[in-house]
């Protein structure tokens, strides 16, 4: 219930921001040329931190709308960020998101903002490394055991692209969705808050992406 109720605020606060960003934007703003670009390929740096690469491809519907599909592939000998929560090592993992965008304004707009519910699944292992005593003498031994779970979500997401240069971009987003695990027992070990959520129920999301509008 304390999830839900925070969601449920969020979605409050989102919106308001929607509300003041439209008024921000009834400014005049510069176009970065004459015509709206109709293919952007995303990356995401954030991923490269954590042992990953997301790469994903946008393609307009309209001026104003586009649908997106991302794909990640995670590989890390030390488990990227998840390591910082216990000892992981040998992570590996696949996501693929798809998203259907609505921006407030034509797409080669130097400042736009969109709302954008999302649908993903996401698979992802690590082994768990455990220092265990044995009663019977001073040594220890490290029990290794392999942690999987497989989740699949539904959301939205609230964002802001801003372009940087002629037909590069930056592109920030924050929402939240629910998340159902599908396999796998090791949910909770497995989950990141933000940026890599895994448990069951409604969760904030997170991202953040750089694009090259072709």
């Amino acid at each position: 219930m304390k999830t839900i109720a925070l969601f449920l605020s969020f979605l409050v606060v989102s919106f308001s921001s929607a509300h003041a960003l439209k008024s921000f934007d009834d400014e005049p703003v510069t176009t970065t040329k004459k015509s709206p670009y109709k293919k952007m390929i995303h990356f995401n740096p954030l991923a490269l931190t954590i042992g990953g690469l997301e790469l994903g491809y946008e393609t307009s519907v309209t001026h104003k709308e586009s649908f997106i599909v991302n794909v990640g592939y995670y590989l890390s000998q030390e488990a990227g960020f998840l390591d910082l929560k216990d000892d992981y090592s040998n992570m590996n993992g696949f996501r693929i998101e798809m998203q259907y965008r609505f921006y407030r304004k034509n797409n080669n707009y130097i400042r736009n903002v969109f709302l954008a519910p999302f649908f993903n699944l996401k698979t992802q292992s690590a082994d768990h490394n455990e220092i265990v005593y044995t009663p019977s003498s001073p040594s220890s031994i490290t029990k290794t055991t392999t942690y999987s779970a497989s989740t699949i979500g539904v959301g939205y997401m609230l964002g802001s692209r801003k372009s940087i240069f002629e037909n590069i971009y930056l592109d920030a987003a924050i929402g939240g969705g629910v998340f159902i695990p599908v396999s796998g027992d090791h949910h909770k070990e497995l989950n990141i808050g933000l940026f890599n959520p895994f448990q069951k129920g409604v969760q904030f999301k997170a991202s953040f992406g750089i694009l090259i509008a072709l």
